[in-house]
This record gives C-alpha cells, sequence and structure tokens, in this order.
C-alpha cells in the first residue's frame, strides 16, 4: 500500500471513529461533500489545503504524515533526493527564467505547464498532487522555509493556459509575497545578457550546507559537492544583481497582471 492510499483510508477512518457523515466532515472543514467524497474513493488527490484544515479542526497530524511519506513517492527517482533536502530546507534560493518556480504555481498554471508535457489522466493528478504539495513547507508552522524566487520578466509574458489563468497566476504571486518568508524579484528585459541564460536552478539550505538542483531536458541533476554548490551559489548572486528590488519587482507583476485581464 502507497502512502497517499493509507492517508486516504485513515481520512476515512477517523471520520467514521468520529460517527460524521461525508457533509458533516465537510461542514467542520469548510470543503464541499463532494469535495470529501472524492478524495475518499481515491478521484482526487488530498492535498495540504485540505489536510490542514482536517489537522485544525479534528488535532490530527495529516500534514506531517503527508510531508514525510507522501510528496515525491511518485516523483521520478532522479528527482526524489531533492525532494527530500526540499522539505527539510530552512532557506530556498530559486531561479526560474522559464516558468513561475513549482513552489509558487497555481493548480490551473501548473496543469497547464504539465499538459505541455504530454501528461494526461491519472499521471496528471499524481503530478499536481506532488508538485503542490511541496509547497506546504512555505505554510508550515512554527518552522516555514524561507523562498527567494528570482525569475525572468519573460514569464510575466509567456502565456500559460489562457489569460485567465496568467491573471490568476501572477495575483497569486503576489500574494504569497505578503507572506513574510516569501520574496520575488524580476529580472527586467533590458537587463540584457547576463548569468541567468544558462537555464533554470534551485539552492536549498538544509542544516547550514547547500545542496543544489539544475533542471535538465531529461532529468535534473543534484548538486551537493561543496565546491560545485558554492560556484552555484556565486551565480546566483550574479544573477540578483541584475534583477529589481522587491517593491520594484512587484509593482512590475500587479502591471503585467492587469494586461492579462
Amino acid at each position: 500500500m502507497s502512502g497517499s492510499e493509507y492517508l486516504v483510508g485513515e481520512l476515512r477512518r477517523v471520520r467514521e471513529m468520529l460517527g460524521l457523515t461525508q457533509e458533516a466532515w465537510g461542514e467542520r472543514i469548510h470543503f464541499s461533500t463532494s469535495h470529501v467524497g472524492s478524495i475518499e474513493r481515491g478521484e482526487r488527490p488530498a492535498l495540504p489545503d485540505y489536510l490542514s484544515a482536517v489537522d485544525r479542526a479534528f488535532g490530527t497530524a495529516f500534514v506531517k504524515f503527508y510531508r514525510e511519506f507522501v510528496v515525491g513517492e511518485r516523483a521520478p527517482v532522479w528527482y526524489r533526493p531533492f525532494i527530500e533536502q526540499e522539505g527539510k530546507a530552512t532557506l530556498i534560493r530559486a531561479f526560474q527564467p522559464l516558468a513561475v518556480p513549482g513552489l509558487l504555481q497555481t493548480e490551473a498554471y501548473a496543469r497547464a505547464v504539465l499538459m505541455a508535457y504530454g501528461v494526461r489522466g491519472e499521471a496528471m493528478d499524481v503530478a499536481l498532487a506532488t508538485r503542490l504539495g511541496r509547497q506546504e513547507i512555505l505554510y508550515r508552522q512554527p518552522d516555514s522555509c524561507q523562498l527567494v524566487a528570482v525569475i525572468d520578466e519573460s514569464v510575466l509574458h509567456r502565456r500559460v493556459g489562457d489569460p485567465c489563468v496568467m491573471h490568476e497566476q501572477l495575483t497569486a504571486v503576489v500574494a504569497a509575497c505578503e507572506q513574510p518568508n516569501i520574496r520575488v524579484q524580476v529580472v527586467p528585459a533590458d537587463a540584457g545578457a547576463y548569468p541567468g541564460l544558462d537555464g533554470p536552478f534551485v539552492i536549498a539550505t538544509v542544516d547550514g550546507r547547500s545542496v543544489g538542483y539544475l533542471e535538465g531536458y531529461l532529468q535534473g541533476r543534484v548538486v551537493e559537492n561543496p565546491d560545485d554548490a558554492t560556484s552555484l551559489e556565486r551565480t546566483w548572486e550574479s544573477i540578483r544583481d541584475y534583477a529589481l528590488s522587491g517593491p520594484q519587482s512587484l509593482e512590475l507583476i500587479m502591471r503585467t497582471a492587469e494586461r492579462w485581464t
């Protein structure tokens, strides 16, 4: 039995143990009866927003179980080592010149990105659950992870999904930055050539050391060698030199979001 299957079974068991119907359970956690039913039938993944609501209402620890046993269980083998490090990180530094970083993607935006790669059906549900589930590290309490993301301005103008998806996504980025642990900066289009043209990467700070991840077309690569990690950090700092300040970046994102309406 997989971790996700066990999780669904435990959700159902707790509900039945408390003598609650799916409707009553949904009322307590502020989710619809149909949403509850689809999760218990395995038609919809149980994501952190749902699990957090259950934990708040009933004093359970389903989010902790999700983080430790479900996230990444069906991710590619080569990606799992970094997901494990990401889950323990106190700081994530992400550079993405092509798309909104996965930790900030809305469900609709993530779905459009995955569809572009030919992901469909059950594989889509699994991929979405993994991607959206990773975002829990930014909102966990009391030790939420700090995220500093730098994106290229082209990300704001590249249509992913339809205009509504883009407006929702850019608005969500601005809203996320209201959290004290999340910051996004934009490298403007007039910056010209800069070190980030080599492609996206992520640096996770785990137990005082840096672990990098380089995205690739066939598969990514985890960077644990201290010298290579230091080189990646130098590149990160060089890229930030080209970026707008936080307030300037948010202003640009908000202006662009309005153009997508």
